[in-house]
């Protein structure tokens, strides 16, 4: 065989390969790029959920939007939180339960929204039927930056009618309707000024209810309205908010937006300190109540509890339930860095950011004060 042959054969033979140093630089290098890029790609996965977020308080507007198309008003929020969504009962002023469950109609959920509605209440099969629905969760409600599917067990007291509900599997929302700036909106059960409700679905008839909506009575924070029971925003107790309350323009007005929720109470457990679970630990169906109403301001409250804990009515990201304040009751915020998306009464959708002027908060929240935010 020619030496030229026989050289390279050897050469084939012999080929050196990587060294274990050269391999360790490989993998580092692999390791750089992929930590390099790991930020990058979660990024680009909360951009995508963020415009989900998004879409779907775009189809909570546009099916408030047709809720005022067929009944001539906005989402009411409903009794109470002792109250229920009651299937044989229809919307408005007549609906304990809460507005998720007054748009269920125009979001193609017919089926869930007419569970148990030929039923008697107080029946079994009432009772069923409503077991079946409070534990239903809906996609459309639930921010995919947050919990892609919300359930927690119902604390809290009931109505004599729901009781049978305590201890059970709720579904629960991300979103919360607008309750306003003024003396009497969703915090105030926790301050002792409860607006007039009755105890039962059987003394709602002929119950004498307050007037909640009314553009004639005033609505500006500080002094004394001449109606206490005056609330300022669109979607609140026992309520039927007509386009032409909104006075300062749908544009303008609030009608629903993502609510704070204490990072480390996602799973639906309940292990908030100081304030407990309360702004979520009763189902998206319930009727008016902290777990689906948000406010912007309350006059003349500074503090909760005897004084114990502070009032923050600004928006924030969600944080630890370390928070001493009682932002997880009252305040509008969110899973996303930097804002909230909030949807408006014209169905348009914008990011609140966090650090937005406490005024220009409020002004949005109030669908009739005359302080209108000119657009950006």
């Amino acid at each position: 065989m020619p030496r030229q042959s026989i050289n390279s054969s050897v050469n084939q033979r012999f080929r050196p390969a990587f060294t274990l140093v050269e391999l360790l630089v490989v993998i580092a290098i692999i390791g750089v790029l992929i930590a390099l890029l790991l930020p990058a790609v979660q990024a680009a996965r909360e951009a995508a959920r963020r415009t989900q977020c998004k879409n779907q308080l775009k189809q909570i507007g546009l099916a408030s939007i047709l809720h005022v198309d067929t009944h001539k008003y906005f989402p009411s929020g409903g009794w109470g939180g002792k109250f229920y969504a009651d299937p044989t009962r229809g919307y408005g002023k007549d609906q304990p339960g809460s507005w998720y469950y007054s748009v269920f109609s125009y979001l193609e959920e017919n089926s869930l929204r007419d569970l148990g509605k030929n039923t008697t209440v107080g029946s079994q099969q009432w009772r069923d039927a409503i077991t079946q629905l409070i534990a239903t969760p809906i996609d459309v409600f639930n921010c995919p930056s947050r919990r892609t599917v919300a359930i927690g067990v119902q604390s809290g007291s009931l109505a004599p009618e729901f009781t049978f509900i305590s201890g059970k599997t709720v579904a629960l929302g991300d979103y919360a309707g607008n309750s306003g700036d003024s003396q009497k909106h969703a915090v105030d059960g926790f301050s002792g000024n409860n607006i007039p409700a009755p105890t039962s679905l059987a003394a709602a008839s002929g119950f004498d209810w307050p007037n909640t909506t009314s553009p004639e009575i005033a609505a500006r924070r500080g002094g004394t309205s001449p109606n206490d029971n005056f609330q300022s925003g669109v979607i609140g107790y026992h309520s039927e908010t007509k386009l032409r309350q909104v006075s300062d323009g749908t544009s303008h007005t609030y009608l629903v937006g993502e609510k704070y929720v204490p990072s480390d109470a996602y799973d639906g457990n309940d292990i908030v300190s100081n304030n407990g679970r309360y702004g979520d630990n009763q189902s998206m169906y319930a009727g008016y109540e902290w777990d689906n109403q948000r406010t912007a301001w309350r006059p003349g409250i500074t503090s909760f509890y005897s004084g114990s804990v502070d009032a923050d009515w600004q928006p924030a990201q969600d944080s630890p339930s370390g928070d001493s304040a009682v932002r997880p009751l009252v305040a509008f915020g969110s899973p996303h860095a930097g804002g909230l998306n909030m949807v408006f009464c014209d169905g348009s959708v914008q990011t609140v950011s966090y650090n937005i002027d406490p005024d220009a908060h409020r002004f949005q929240a109030n669908r009739q004060d005359g302080e209108v935010i000119p657009e950006s």
